[in-house]
């Protein structure tokens, strides 16, 4: 079984309860075999459990949306053995959808990949959140690109 990392641990533990206090997830990681100072977990913790909550609404907010698209009110004129065209116009508008879920799952997957597992990606993602967003991250990997390229140079 692969090893998890300090953030894999912080997750598993907010996973039980995102509401936990961070004295309390610093002292289970620790526990869990953690090697970090306490410090440094208690900031992780903080951005870790940032995330989950955003992630949290975010898929709330997705699964709401959906269901309220799908609530529609027969027509008042309508005659009852007349067919209503909105199931098929909802079928119609979800194909895109569908397509548009399935290329970024197969991008996350070959992404998954390249990092070399789950957890890997999972750390690159969040390197790209701490860093404040694509572009920003993108312009911090130039630099380290930058600096590793002189150091081989040497």
């Amino acid at each position: 079984m692969a090893e998890l990392t300090m953030s894999g641990v912080i997750r598993k533990i907010l996973s039980t309860n995102l509401d936990m206090s961070a004295d309390e997830v610093v002292r289970r990681a620790i526990a869990r075999g953690v090697k970090v100072p306490a410090k440094s977990i208690r900031s992780n913790v903080h951005n870790i459990k940032s995330a989950m909550k955003k992630e949290a609404s975010a898929a709330t907010a997705t699964r709401v949306a959906p269901a309220a698209v799908r609530e529609t009110t027969p027509p008042k004129a309508a005659p009852v053995a007349a067919v209503a065209p909105a199931p098929v116009t909802l079928l119609v508008a979800e194909v895109p959808a569908l397509a548009g879920v399935l290329a970024n799952v197969a991008l996350v997957n070959k992404i998954v990949g390249l990092c070399g597992g789950i957890e890997n990606a999972r750390q690159a993602a969040e390197a790209v959140h701490t860093c404040g967003g694509t572009d920003v991250f993108l312009k911090h990997l130039e630099l380290v690109a930058s600096i590793r390229t002189a150091k081989l140079s040497k």
